[in-house]
């Protein structure tokens, strides 16, 4: 009743806000309209003394449930898109209550995913739970690539954070367990394999009565082999609609300019209505002259049979050599990757990468999704290794990138590579023992990049480029790098899981920009980094036998993000830190240490700090110094037994974990939950 009608400590809290909103006393009395509201719900809460961090868990738990998922990101000019999705929506609703799985599928470029987006969009918010997957073929073939799959698709729909799956056999029986009651919207896109199907999307019963199953693939038989019954061929685009995408992505409206309207017409003929094509002539050869646009057209007329290959590969062409080769790099080396491994590309690199980069997206050669991805279109991506093979068919050792296995192994068997040269990436789909002599990266001294993962050498290498700027060696064979190895603009360095010791130094990698020597069990020590002012990103997870951090790693002002999670054995670590740039510190599970450092100069930059499990006993009075703190985990914090009085003084804190701390903390909580106005900032505890 307090709360419905604001009486008492409700009274005098709502007339303190009014007071400090006398300028937008509406607001105010929304407040109080929500808050009647609210307190009339029924069923009520039932609220036991003395728990207050486990009610309002349980009460934003349930709000979070209820609140819908939100739409993915589409294109923006959706062209003959509208009446696709109503045949799509209809073939979908004829399942009645059953559950309908239903195939798009048509050949590459013609726009499936964005049709299936769109299609999700529109109907989204009638399930249950909702999931989309993208590029199924491509994220299967990494290691446990399909259980990651199985793990997302349970995460979203259910919304549970933290599912994990030992085997794809246990994950089909979770999935049928706990959603074979549940009306669920999932999207399969890119599926090549009928096993990603089977493991993903079994069959109907996996899923409860009402739910819909859309799955976009090249391969109609392979929607036979699955009985998937109702389908849906997507065809291409006709003369109207193709020009209409086509001048959107040329001229930024719907019809051509005076002028350009026969040129524009004869664009179409190139394209046969595959709508990648369209886009990316258009982009091409948005913001050209007449002139121009006559000699890009005479590239294309001169193309023989006018493959869709060829016919992209006419804006590759039209590239400055910089952003070729930055193209190259991004089809040969990055597969779908955060944009994080992004900024290790242009690290890596010598030249105006972010400016080519937005001529790449500019010429719709790349694209950044809603969700903070890099994403090449499979038809671009094989256009661009295409390139590469051409330079030399036969002779993959002179070719300037190498990402099959098949050809890295030939060079390191034969020690047949060369100057040519300039990238190389070893990443089979499961464990490959590799025997080698370990000099064969004498001959390549034009290097940048070396990637290499899922594989067991021999020995380590004898040699290693100093031209090397992207250094990434999961399992690396050494304890130590080769005695001459003194790259002098390495930027990017990852050597985890591996016996590797970093005894030596770091002074000479003063252009280093991320390092991850993550489940590294042998290193000891972070030593001085003081010469690494360069770091963005500083990883040490599950490094087991560390013990001490330099103190020099608490004055890295570009750090962004630092990680040292599940060091358990580290008890000595920076006792202040002023890292302006910083945005989340990682302390999780670290359980000899007891202490967290003294806040040190304006770090409002850090949002997020986790350091669950530890043996820290108390949170300095200067972590009320960040303020834009969005995340705060004290979760099995055992000895932690007093809170600071700035932890409901945080404007932006969401999340507070404190499942499992000190008794005598929960005492400390209480009397700060008593202390604090009823209206705070943290809606998850």
């Amino acid at each position: 009743m307090d709360v419905q009608y604001q009486r008492n400590s409700f009274e005098e809290a709502m007339a303190a806000h009014e007071a400090g909103f006398i300028n937008d006393l509406q607001k105010v009395r929304k407040w109080r309209s929500a808050l009647f509201e609210a307190a009339s719900l029924s069923p009520a809460w039932l609220f036991e003394d003395g728990y207050e961090f486990g009610f309002i868990e349980r009460i934003v738990g349930d709000v979070y449930a209820r609140l819908p998922p939100k739409p993915h990101h589409n294109v923006e000019h959706m062209v003959g898109l509208e009446p696709r999705i109503d045949e799509v929506i209809s073939l979908l609703n004829k399942s009645d209550n059953g559950v309908c799985m239903l195939g798009i599928h048509g050949t590459g470029g013609i726009g499936k995913t964005t049709l299936a987006k769109a299609v999700y969009n529109s109907i989204f918010y009638q399930f249950e739970g909702v999931c989309f997957l993208f590029d199924v073929n491509e994220a299967s073939k990494k290691f446990q690539g399909i259980v990651h799959l199985q793990q997302k698709l349970m995460s979203d729909i259910l919304e549970e954070k933290i599912l994990r799956f030992c085997s794809a056999d246990e994950g089909i029986s979770k999935i049928k367990h706990r959603l074979s009651h549940k009306r669920v919207l999932l999207v399969l896109d890119d599926v090549d394999e009928i096993e990603q199907l089977e493991r993903l999307a079994g069959g109907c019963d996996w899923f409860g009565c009402g739910s819909k199953v859309i799955i976009t693939t090249r391969n109609k038989q392979l929607l036979i082999a699955h009985n998937v019954k109702r389908t849906y061929e997507l065809m291409q685009l006709n003369d109207h609609d193709s020009l209409e995408l086509f001048c959107w992505h040329a001229f930024h409206m719907s019809l051509p300019p005076k002028g350009y309207q026969q040129m524009s017409s004869h664009v179409i003929s190139y394209a046969k209505g595959l709508p990648l094509a369209l886009k990316l002539i258009g982009a091409n050869l948005a913001d050209k002259n007449l002139e121009e646009w006559r000699s890009t057209l005479e590239k294309y007329d001169r193309i023989p049979e006018r493959t869709i290959h060829e016919v992209l590969k006419i804006s590759y062409d039209c590239l400055q050599d910089g952003a070729k080769t930055v193209f190259l790099d991004i089809a040969c080396f990055i597969r779908e990757e955060i944009l994080g491994s992004l900024d290790e590309i242009v690290d890596s690199s010598d030249y105006g990468v972010r400016f080519y980069i937005e001529v790449l997206i500019d010429r719709s050669l790349i694209a950044v999704t809603d969700t903070g991805s890099l994403h090449m279109h499979d038809l671009i991506k094989q256009m661009g290794r295409e390139i590469v093979r051409k330079e030399a068919p036969s002779n993959p050792g002179k070719r300037s990138r190498l990402w099959n296995y098949k050809d890295v192994l030939k060079v390191l068997h034969e020690n047949s590579g060369t100057s040519n040269i300039e990238g190389i990436m070893f990443d089979r789909p499961q464990q490959q023992e590799v025997e080698w002599s370990g000099i064969a990266f004498e001959k390549m001294n034009n290097l940048r990049i070396l990637i290499v993962r899922k594989a067991q050498f021999s020995t380590g290498p004898k040699y290693l480029p100093n031209s090397l700027r992207w250094l990434e060696w999961e399992g690396y064979p050494s304890t130590k790098l080769p005695p001459k190895f003194s790259p002098s603009k390495l930027a990017v360095f990852k050597l985890f899981c591996s016996p590797f010791k970093l005894e030596e130094p770091f002074m000479r990698f003063e252009y280093l920009t991320c390092m991850n020597c993550s489940n590294c069990e042998f290193i000891t020590e972070v030593p001085d980094m003081s010469q690494c002012q360069s770091l963005r990103r500083l990883l040490f997870e599950d490094c087991y036998n560390l013990i001490k951090i330099h103190d020099s790693v608490g004055s890295l002002s570009k750090l962004v993000e630092l990680n040292v999670s599940g060091c358990v054995k580290l008890t000595s670590f920076p006792h202040e830190i002023e890292m302006p740039s910083l945005q989340a510190i990682d302390l999780s599970f670290c359980e000899s240490l007891d202490y967290f450092p003294h806040i040190v100069g304006n770090m409002d930059a850090l949002t997020h700090v986790w350091i669950e499990e530890t043996s820290i006993k108390e949170l300095p009075p200067s972590i009320g110094n960040l303020a834009r703190l969005e995340s705060l985990n004290l979760s099995s914090c055992k000895s932690l037994r007093e809170l600071p009085n700035s932890l409901f003084t945080f404007q932006n804190l969401d999340w507070l974990g404190l499942e499992g701390i000190h008794p005598d903390g929960r005492k400390s909580l209480r009397k700060l939950l008593q202390e604090s106005q009823p209206a705070s900032s943290c809606t998850n505890i």
